[in-house]
């Protein structure tokens, strides 16, 4: 995919060394100090779990470029499915960095006195109201984008799909096995799975911006429709060359 293009290619290995460098770093003096062979404790700063921590930050970057991106790729294809996408992240990166589904569970239980699940609080149940009901408003325009796409485009859609499902088991399944277990190795998991699936999707997303760049810059956006369309979907039907 990022064979013919440079700028992509030092992104994706930009990206990729400062999500293992954010993650085991920390990872890494949690456990010398629970090994006995350090006395430095982490820093709260340093704290991938922390709200408002160095690695917070850097991953509410991450799903806002990304939410950007896909509003850049929408902007030179007219492609529905990247602007509903778009949407869908910026909820992502609005909700990490105001704690949107926290807050909106601590007012549904408050209100409605909701019944607490089996080993979960009622603050959980109402934060998995919150994002049923988010999840229901943000995933029908994006459904129908997707149906009206092209079949190359609904092949690439899917692909951010899979990368999405993987977030959203991070983000819901795996913190609540992180809340149920109170293990840090669980922690680790939960977090350092959110970042590394919000990457992939970052990458994911960084070529076709790229390549349809190139071409609108010297075509005109949305000029040629088609054009943009192949070369951003080409990964998806380039056959494999023939070794001589």
């Amino acid at each position: 995919m990022y064979r013919n293009d440079r700028l992509s290619r030092v992104f994706a290995l930009i990206l990729i060394c400062l999500n293992i460098f954010v993650i085991t770093v920390p990872f890494a003096i949690e456990a010398l100090r629970s090994a006995g062979i350090s006395r430095y404790d982490l820093p709260a700063r340093l704290n991938i779990s922390r709200d408002g921590s160095l690695p917070e930050m850097f991953n509410y970057g991450q799903a806002a470029l990304c939410a950007l991106f896909l509003f850049g790729i929408w902007l030179r294809t007219r492609e529905l499915m990247f602007l509903a996408w778009s949407l869908i992240f910026g909820f992502v990166t609005l909700d990490d960095a105001a704690r949107f589904h926290e807050r909106g569970g601590l007012l549904l239980a408050a209100t409605f006195d909701l019944v607490s699940l089996p080993g979960m609080r009622a603050r959980d149940t109402g934060e998995i109201i919150t994002w049923s009901v988010v999840a229901l408003g943000l995933l029908a325009p994006l459904l129908w984008s997707f149906w009206q796409s092209r079949p190359r485009q609904q092949a690439l859609g899917s692909v951010f799909l899979l990368l999405f499902a993987c977030l959203v088991g991070f983000a819901v399944a795996v913190d609540m096995l992180h809340f149920l277990t109170g293990s840090k190795l669980v922690g680790y998991a939960e977090d350092g799975g959110e970042m590394l699936s919000i990457a992939g999707r970052l990458l994911q997303c960084v070529h076709p911006l790229s390549r349809a760049g190139a071409l609108c810059g010297s075509s005109g956006i949305g000029s040629e429709p088609a054009v943009l369309e192949a070369d951003i979907t080409e990964l998806l039907k380039r056959p494999r060359e023939q070794k001589e």
